[in-house]
């Protein structure tokens, strides 16, 4: 529930706040500003509201006046601001002083407990440095305005001043009023507008933590074994990066679209990024796993050919154990899948797919095996999660979701296979995590270079388990998935804020050709662009990546389990494309596809209408699948209708071919010999489908459609 109300009383809230809070809450929202003064300031602007309430957020102006942000409060310019109070703030550098100087004297005592540096030593305002100011007050700035009710889904749409995505979690209070609270500190009033931006006022000052995903880790104690893990196999040394100082094209630098007028940007940056799901002390107990000893000797049953016994060996099952728990990128709970996604005006998730489809992406873990995540939005199975009678796996977010080994009476706790892997696996909530303060005390989900989520059962990779249940299926893996930069850099799903797009109206981002180690160029001149989803195109997910130019670009693919796999490629078909010949990892794939031709119009596709058959389209399904092509999906829209039902959304069959366990590779080439840089090649998916998956004649007619 989400309103423009919040509570504006606390229990040991001062009475000067509290006159202040409620003149905030009772000015009222403006409808509209009055756009006519915005470059004189005749009205408020952030920092002379600031100053007008300087008994209740003196000291955060203290901040921003040391941190060098408080002139940007002063001019023209769309800013959010999140403005901690004075009882806020002393209460932030009492705590963080505390927690540095207990670990110091434990520390002291033993010799080995870790120093947690917070970069403040100090309960002192006066004692704070200026970076550390400059770092709090970035934590609080946005560079767009927002309203809390344009502030949809789990996450605030732009990043703050730090690059930094502000999480969103709800509650209510004892008078069952709804409480907003970003990063876990709750909004006590909200919407003040003023000339340059919006004003929310918070109980609590924003952790700006600067720490690693490991040491955030560390810090919550409740994850100690898997904490201990990740240093003893070197993990945590290698999640250290956080971004990539040589990169310097994303300087407002573009490119011009090939034999076109205007211009794209690079991407702005180049961070890395990780994520982490890790499993609570608790879960290892309930397991008898109390130490790093019991947790190894488990991981050689679960990895019986990890034979070396040294922990930083990827050979080694404890290491192999710890990678299949961390992805190269930065992956929010409300980004894990697209579910709910809103990006400005012109993209909405649930406007593309279907209410009760599955959402699921797959993820190439550490590990270098694949990691499967859904909302199971089509399956009603209830049971019992966290005490919660009756949860819906459709309201849950899952790892490794395997439908046909769920155990029906008692669903959330379902396991197959020899070792009794667990599969459907919960990825908690952050909201329910942070509500459970008992539990889970001073809880982080976002570090600086990632996330960390917390699950429900242990996470093991089990070749047989993945390749005869999780992954069984249709293997649909978006092309703006592979490159785990798309996500780390605010290029997938990019709300526009902040970057100066082409005036064509798209945002567009050009890739270059080092930009990913997941993408190669095979041309020089090739040009490689990801378009931001938008609710009027064709694509799954909404979002599509093009190239232009001399085409001739590579992707290497997420690993799949070894088998043997019918691949196929998704696209639109219209007059703008080229004509591709395909490569799968060097290799031919057939004669070259002329992307050009919708599938109505070509008769080597065959496409019919399902309408215009008397068996819904199963004959001519077959007919198609003979000449190496398919028809559209039935989980998402194109044109308001189905994509099965649109003729310019085809899938074709690229190659049936058995995959090890190595690298993959494929290619496009355009091999249109008119083409005269004009020519596009829309790429919006890929297939991995398993060949057994598809002989098997016992899987519903729909399910081979999805």
């Amino acid at each position: 529930m989400k309103t423009n109300h919040f509570s504006l009383m606390r229990k040991f809230l001062g009475a000067t706040l509290l006159v202040v809070v409620m003149t905030i809450g009772l000015s009222g929202c403006v409808e509209e500003i009055d756009t006519s003064n915005r470059y004189t300031f005749t009205g408020n602007t952030i920092a002379s509201f600031l100053e007008e309430h300087k008994d209740v957020y003196g000291d955060f102006i203290y901040i921003l006046e040391r941190g060098g942000k408080w002139n940007l409060m002063k001019a023209y310019g769309t800013y959010t601001c999140f403005a901690p109070t004075n009882d806020a703030v002393a209460r932030y550098l009492k705590e963080q002083d505390s927690i540095y100087w207990d670990s110091k004297a434990r520390h002291d005592a033993d010799g080995k407990t870790k120093i947690i540096w917070t970069g403040i030593t100090s309960p002192n305002l006066e004692d704070m440095t200026d970076s550390m100011c400059t770092i709090v007050a970035q934590t609080h700035l946005l560079p767009a305005s927002y309203l809390t009710t344009e502030m949809e889904g789990d996450v605030v749409p732009t990043m703050n001043l730090n690059d930094r995505y502000l999480t969103m979690t709800y509650g209510v209070d004892s008078l069952l009023k709804s409480i907003l609270y970003i990063n876990g500190a709750e909004v006590i009033a909200a919407d003040e507008e003023v000339e340059n931006g919006v004003i929310h006022t918070l109980s609590d000052v924003m952790n700006p933590s600067s720490e690693t995903v490991p040491t955030v880790i560390e810090n919550m104690k409740f994850l100690s074994i898997f904490s201990e893990a990740l240093d003893v196999t070197g993990w945590t040394d290698k999640l250290q990066p956080y971004k990539d100082y040589s990169y310097t094209d994303g300087d407002k630098k573009t490119v011009n679209i090939y034999n076109d007028r205007f211009n794209v940007p690079y991407p702005p940056t180049r961070y890395f990024g990780f994520t982490a799901f890790v499993e609570p002390d608790s879960i290892y107990q309930a397991a008898g796993i109390y130490s790093i000893d019991d947790l190894y000797k488990q991981c050689k049953i679960w990895y019986p050919k990890a034979t070396d016994p040294d922990f930083k060996s990827t050979n080694n099952a404890l290491n192999k154990f710890v990678s299949y728990h961390l992805l190269d990128r930065k992956l929010l709970y409300s980004r894990i899948v697209c579910y709910k996604i809103v990006c400005g005006g012109y993209f909405n998730s649930e406007s593309v797919y279907l209410k009760r489809a599955d959402r699921y992406d797959y993820f190439e873990t550490m590990q270098g095996t694949l990691l499967k995540v859904i909302r199971p939005l089509s399956d009603p199975t209830t049971g019992y999660y966290e005490g919660k009678a009756n949860t819906a796996y459709a309201n849950c977010i899952l790892l490794n979701y395997a439908k046909d080994a769920t155990n029906v009476a008692d669903p959330f706790n379902s396991t197959c296979g020899k070792n009794n892997i667990s599969v459907n696996i919960v990825v908690a909530d952050p909201s329910d995590i942070q509500q459970d303060k008992k539990r889970y005390p001073n809880f982080m989900q976002e570090a600086l270079n990632g996330s960390i989520h917390l699950i429900n059962h242990l996470l093991v990779y089990d070749e047989d388990v993945m390749s005869g249940y999780v992954l069984n299926e249709i293997i649909r893996i978006d092309f703006s998935s592979i490159a785990p930069e798309y996500t780390n850099n605010n290029i997938r799903w990019s709300d526009g804020k902040g970057i100066e797009f082409s005036d064509r109206g798209d945002y567009e981002f050009y890739i270059p050709g080092t930009y990913s180690n997941r993408i190669k160029y095979n041309h020089e001149e090739a040009r490689l662009y990801y378009l931001s989803p938008h609710n009027s195109w064709t694509n799954y997910m909404g979002d599509e990546c093009m190239c232009i130019g001399p085409i001739d670009i590579k992707y290497r693919l997420p690993h799949v389990p070894p088998g043997t796999y019918e691949m196929r490629f998704g696209y639109q078909g219209i007059p703008q494309r080229g004509v591709a010949q395909f490569y799968f990892d060097d290799e031919i794939t057939g004669i070259p596809v002329d992307l050009r031709l919708t599938a109505q119009t070509n008769p080597r596709v065959g496409w019919v209408a399902d309408a215009q058959t008397d068996d819904n389209g199963v004959i001519n399904d077959k007919q198609m699948k003979n000449r190496g092509f398919l028809k559209g999906s039935t989980q998402y829209y194109a044109y308001g209708h189905l994509a099965r039902h649109e003729p310019t959304v085809i899938r074709v069959v690229l190659t049936t071919k058995y995959l090890d366990d190595g690298d993959h590779w494929f290619r496009a080439k355009n091999v249109n010999d008119a083409d005269n840089g004009d020519d596009q090649f829309m790429h919006d998916y890929i297939e991995f489908v398993p060949v057994g998956w598809l002989r098997n004649e016992n899987i519903p007619l729909e399910e081979k459609r999805k």
